[in-house]
């Protein structure tokens, strides 16, 4: 088997840079340079271009559904007979996953987060009925359809063992990765942040960059952040960004008595993410306590890579990322609480220590180089358990 023909569907609009859109493009790319040939269907590219080995396959969509049942007409059209079919999981899948049954061809399903647990604190009536009936009827004829499933955190696989009765050995946990080339400690965090016009440029610097979700806490942020600055003057807090709450975290800095002390930047470049997290000496990445068990964020992978540790929300499962020091507990997420977490890092040789030894983890362990290697061989794997049931 010199190539594999791989058909990758996506929903995510690739013209968008988002956590997401990163994950996909590192992978489908990764998959290339070893080799083999993928069709990427997903509802836009905008401009994005790709390596020769990949062809993106526009499937306009006006909804998830309507996305469904177009997939399935732009895959018949290819006629294509896929080695496998690689589902990055979205509501409503059903005609997607019947394709690659009826055609027999082995199916994996890549979940990267629990809507399940995402629902609770979305705002929109309509798509909170719509996932909740999802994730109670279809969701469960999906993840027993695939030959393989692939979980961004081993919670999410606990879950549909114990909520959908999925077989354990139907689950995979592969991690999401960061580009080491891209992302990597900066030399000299003053000049770098005289340049972002991160005033003054020798203070210490927490920093928010990301999308802003409910789920993301960025209320209790702020109010820890006052915590600090009620205390000492040598402590800046970067916001940076965009999503549903951004307003709400506007109004929350502007009435703060702290205002000046806090940078918002929204929008912020996804091509100068890398320079605002390098620059900062203490990357935030809190979540609620129902979500974050299922979902390893991308921010904290790039943060490591950058020789900065990432404040996180307490979870066992991420045991691994604490002790290399990539992140750092907060079990307890009162504003008091976070403030104090934050405090124990505002030290400069602590933070220089760390910084090496983060960045050494990262390269071992979450390099996208190495975690579409384990891609790969899940995506074997699915094919020699297909062949081995046919006999």
């Amino acid at each position: 088997m010199n190539f594999l023909k791989i058909a990758y569907i996506s929903y995510y609009d690739f013209s968008l840079d988002t956590a997401a859109t990163e994950h996909i493009i590192q992978t489908v790319e990764g998959l290339s340079r070893l080799g083999h040939k993928i069709w990427l269907f997903a509802p836009s590219f905008g401009r994005r271009e790709f390596s020769a080995n990949i062809q993106a396959i526009p499937v306009p969509r006006s909804n998830v559904l309507l996305f469904d049942s177009a997939v399935v007409r732009a895959l018949r059209k290819s006629e294509v007979e896929f080695d496998i079919v690689y589902l990055r999981d979205y509501m409503g899948a059903s005609r997607a996953v019947k394709y690659a049954v009826e055609n027999n061809f082995p199916l994996v399903i890549e979940h990267n987060g629990l809507v399940y647990a995402e629902t609770p604190l979305i705002s929109s009536i309509t798509q909170k009925i719509l996932l909740w009936l999802d994730d109670r009827s279809r969701l469960k004829r999906r993840l027993l359809k695939a030959d393989i499933n692939i979980v961004v955190t081993e919670e999410i696989g606990k879950f549909f063992v114990k909520k959908f009765g999925i077989a354990r050995e139907k689950l995979v946990h592969i991690p999401n990765g960061v580009d080491i080339a891209r992302f990597k400690p900066c030399d000299d965090k003053t000049a770098l942040r005289k340049k972002l016009g991160l005033n003054p440029p020798d203070a210490f610097w927490l920093g928010y960059i990301g999308s802003m979700y409910p789920w993301h806490i960025l209320d209790v942020v702020i109010l820890a952040f006052e915590q600090i600055a009620k205390r000492r003057n040598d402590v800046r807090l970067f916001i940076g960004g965009r999503g549903q709450e951004l307003e709400k975290i506007t109004a929350l800095i502007n009435r703060s008595d702290f205002k000046n002390y806090i940078y918002l930047k929204s929008p912020l470049p996804i091509e100068e993410s890398d320079l605002y997290i390098s620059s900062m000496d203490v990357n935030i990445a809190l979540m609620s306590p129902s979500v974050a068990p299922y979902c390893w964020q991308v921010k904290v992978n790039h943060s490591g890579a950058c020789g900065v540790p990432s404040v996180i929300t307490y979870d066992k499962q991420f045991k691994k990322l604490f002790d290399a020091g990539v992140a750092v507990p907060a079990k307890e997420l009162s504003p008091v609480g976070v403030a104090k977490t934050f405090e124990e890092l505002l030290d400069r040789k602590k933070l220089n220590e760390m910084s090496v030894k983060m960045r050494s983890f990262v390269e071992k362990n979450l390099s996208w180089d190495k975690i579409v290697e384990e891609i790969e061989k899940v995506i074997k794997s699915a094919i020699r358990r297909r062949k081995i049931g046919q006999n």
